[in-house]
């Protein structure tokens, strides 16, 4: 939804990631070893940024984040784009170590 605040008013953000991938859940290719969350990247973004899209080849960081659980590109890619104008602010989320149902993750500082 598009936000009707204007750009030189401050805003805050408040976020809660809450797990709820569980065995019991979602048991086809559940990790048998080690299911965890790694290090969430929070994004404020104008509707001209798309992080991702279905059927569209990802980028090198939401790639690194899928596969291997590394945030460095995507932060690099998000910190561009804050450049051009797209994204607002971005913020790191601590990562979930066990994935138990309703384990969270909350931002390691406060959006602006």
């Amino acid at each position: 939804e598009t936000s009707n605040i204007k750009r030189n008013k401050p805003v805050g953000y408040s976020i809660t990631f809450t797990n709820h991938w569980t065995e019991k859940n979602h048991p086809y290719n559940y990790p048998s070893k080690d299911p965890h969350w790694s290090d969430f990247v929070y994004a404020s973004h104008s509707r001209n940024y798309e992080m991702w899209r279905d059927r569209r080849v990802a980028s090198k960081g939401i790639e690194n984040i899928a596969e291997e659980g590394v945030t460095k590109d995507l932060v690099s890619e998000i910190n561009s784009e804050i450049k051009e104008e797209t994204v607002l602010d971005q913020v790191m989320g601590a990562w979930i170590r066990k994935a138990t149902e309703g384990a969270t993750s909350s931002p390691l500082e406060k959006m602006l």
